[in-house]
């Protein structure tokens, strides 16, 4: 299962919010699964269990997205705040308790239940190198996708993608052309047809 991990320094199983931080490559951002209280840990792992929480390549993507549950809270000001109109983002709910925790990517292994665990920021250089950026590239911008490209990027990519499948289609014409020479457009306008 993605965006699962557990810290070197203590052994403590974690969610990965964010794989990487804006302005900070080597940090990342993660939530200790112990430290979430029953309704919030079932939530949050609701949440992640879901096609799009493993679907997003951030997981605060869906974090953000969200609405907290706080029926079940004791803590009268947090029921409130989940009964105003607008709710509270399951992402704001964490940063409020103080549960999302700046990390070394390198003190986070990253644990997906069927390989070896494989430190964060050696996955990080992994997943920018295949998207062609470079670390710092993987961070949320306010331009991020879902899947983690920023729009920019995502343009750059589809450019790349669309030069690519052109050259493809003029040697598939040229082929064609060469199959029967028939089919080759003739230069000047066409002639006339008499009437």
């Amino acid at each position: 299962m993605k965006h699962l991990g557990q810290l070197k320094t203590t052994g403590s199983k974690v969610v990965i919010v964010n794989r990487t931080l804006p302005g900070d490559a080597m940090s990342s951002l993660v939530i200790d699964k112990d430290a979430l209280r029953p309704f919030e840990s079932d939530h949050v792992m609701d949440l992640l269990e879901s096609a799009n929480g493993q679907k997003a390549f951030e997981f605060a993507h869906e974090l953000g997205r969200a609405r907290m549950e706080l029926s079940d809270s004791l803590d009268t000001s947090e029921a409130s705040a989940a009964n105003t109109v607008t709710g509270i983002t399951v992402l704001e709910h964490l940063h409020n308790k103080g549960l999302l925790m700046k990390q070394p990517t390198e003190n986070v292994l990253v644990t997906d239940g069927t390989a070896d665990a494989i430190q964060l920021d050696k996955l990080n250089e992994i997943i920018a190198e295949q998207k062609g950026v470079r670390v710092d590239g993987l961070a949320i911008q306010s331009d991020t996708n879902d899947q983690g490209n920023s729009n920019k990027t995502e343009a750059k990519l589809m450019l790349n993608r669309a030069v690519k499948l052109e050259e493809q289609m003029n040697a598939m014409r040229e082929r064609a052309y060469e199959l029967d020479p028939e089919t080759r457009p003739k230069k000047g306008r066409p002639k006339k047809s008499a009437e």
